[in-house]
């Protein structure tokens, strides 16, 4: 029987430090039968001489710059694969990465996407295994961020085509949108537990602006899963604890981009909405009843600076 053809994609934008390894990586796995489709997301860098050193063991494709989402999607349309394997591309996998999913499923009861947990890059040279996220408490994984990154999954190609594709809605968490849209939806996941792909993390100051772009975007998914809960009555005391959790960090991520009078408002709305969950330091829960979110954010976080390591 001839084995499943699995396409992988990667999307390409400015990525010419980086995409070469991301592309060898997906050369190099093991699986016998595959596809490497790349696309140029209109970059001005060497991106697209990179590329072109790969040819034809890749089918390159190009477009204007559109964002991630829209040279994911220009994948999915290209993609001849029953499985797909996303690929970021400052990312990589290792060799029997997909070889070793595809083997784990075993063929046992059909499921729409593999996961598996990813090895964290950070720098060190060493990686990291993330946590096992078991299939029983998928949603909790979701919301405090168990699940794996991007190469972490094996999606069945029609299961992202029923789900519309990639979204643009939130472009900094495109694959944590994907993924929720995929657990409302009800589609099957599995757990495949050898970890085979690395999430390259490069830790560093960020800006206020861009705090406060991460905090709305992930803010709007986390809003919608949570109405998605709301309508379905689908909340359990853990589901609750785990998103007040998500909703507190978004919540400090708009106060720590200056952004006082809107970290607010979102702090009261989640609240009243019973999404929102506050730390249980004593201390802290003063500071909110007498201060108010923002004011209470502030002099914590002078009491963090001041306080000894």
């Amino acid at each position: 029987m001839l084995a499943p053809l699995v396409s992988i994609g990667i999307p390409a934008h400015d990525g010419a430090d980086t995409v070469a390894a991301a592309v060898e990586s997906a050369l190099a796995q093991t699986w016998p039968n595959k596809e490497v489709i790349v696309v140029d997301d209109g970059s001005t860098d060497a991106t697209r001489e990179c590329l072109q050193a790969f040819l034809p063991r890749i089918r390159l494709l190009a477009q204007p710059n559109q964002g991630r989402a829209s040279a994911r999607n220009a994948i999915l349309e290209a993609a001849q694969g029953e499985w797909i394997q996303w690929l970021d591309q400052d990312d990589r996998l290792l060799p029997q990465k997909i070889a070793t999913q595809l083997a784990e499923a075993d063929g046992r009861d059909r499921a729409d996407l593999l996961y598996s947990p990813c090895l964290l890059d950070e720098g060190s040279g060493n990686l990291h295994p993330q946590r096992s996220c078991p299939s029983e408490r998928l949603l909790a994984g979701w919301f405090i961020g168990e699940l794996p990154q991007t190469g972490g999954y094996l999606w069945c190609r029609e299961a992202v085509q029923r789900l519309g594709g990639w979204s643009n809605q939130a472009p900094f968490f495109d694959d944590y949108e994907l993924v929720g849209r995929a657990l409302r939806q009800g589609l099957l996941f599995r757990l495949t537990p050898s970890p085979g792909a690395v999430w390259r993390i490069r830790r560093g100051p960020i800006s206020a602006e861009r705090t406060g772009t991460f905090a709305r975007q992930k803010a709007a998914v986390l809003e919608e899963m949570a109405q998605w809960l709301d309508d379905g009555r689908s909340w359990t005391a853990s589901l609750r604890r785990c998103a007040g959790e998500a909703f507190f960090l978004v919540a400090r991520w708009l106060a720590r981009s200056g952004e006082a009078q809107e970290a607010e408002r979102f702090f009261i709305k989640a609240s009243a909405r019973g999404w929102m969950r506050a730390p249980r330091s004593p201390l802290y829960r003063i500071l909110l009843g007498g201060l108010g979110f923002s004011r209470a954010e502030r002099f914590s976080a002078v009491l963090r600076r001041l306080s000894p390591v």
